[in-house]
């Protein structure tokens, strides 16, 4: 990623800065790489605004001691940061439309419906509220999401589709037909039909 200028220099976003808006999967093997992509962002010059789920935040702020309510996930990574002007990521929270307290482990399919239904409203509520230049703006989420293209488009913002996973991974997902039909994915064909 070239830096800040590259982005856009007649547009710029929060504090004259490309504003990047990266939103998590609420899963831990998707969280890591998307924190880590979103602190890049910012060390390059960018504005984040990372977004994850209510539920996610106060997991993890409990299995760290903490009190939810106080605590910043990037406070760390603000204080040592190197430079005059430091990082600048903030961190949003929106509701996935459970209750906190709601065990998604035992409700899968609860959660993943969701995601899929209620989670895409509220992240257009805070886009609307966060998205002050849509020309410096752009949105990263997770690939697993199935929504996000059409926010960016309804905002006008620009939208990349971050893969968290392996390579060979999205190889395995992609290849899913062939896979199936030289017999190396055993199944009855009822998903994956060409």
């Amino acid at each position: 990623m070239g830096p800040p200028e590259a982005a856009g220099a007649a547009a710029t976003g929060r504090g004259g800065k490309p504003h990047a808006v990266v939103v998590a999967y609420p899963l831990q093997g998707h969280l890591i790489p998307v924190t880590h992509l979103a602190l890049r962002l910012a060390a390059r010059g960018f504005a984040v605004t990372f977004v994850s789920t209510e539920a996610v935040h106060d997991q993890t702020a409990r299995a760290l001691g903490a009190d939810p309510d106080g605590y910043d996930v990037f406070a760390a990574a603000r204080a040592s940061a190197s430079g005059q002007q430091g990082l600048d990521v903030a961190c949003e929270l929106v509701s996935d439309g459970l209750p906190v307290g709601f065990d998604r482990s035992l409700h899968h399919d609860d959660f993943m419906g969701a995601l899929l239904h209620a989670l895409p409203a509220h992240v257009e509520r805070l886009l609307r509220r966060v998205v002050v230049d849509p020309a410096a703006t752009f949105l990263v989420a997770d690939t697993f999401f199935v929504w996000p293209a059409t926010l960016a488009r309804r905002l006008g913002i620009a939208y990349v589709s971050f893969w968290t996973e392996p390579a060979l991974i999205f190889n395995l997902y992609y290849h899913m037909d062939l896979l199936t039909q030289n017999g190396h994915f055993r199944c009855d064909g009822h998903y994956f039909r060409n």
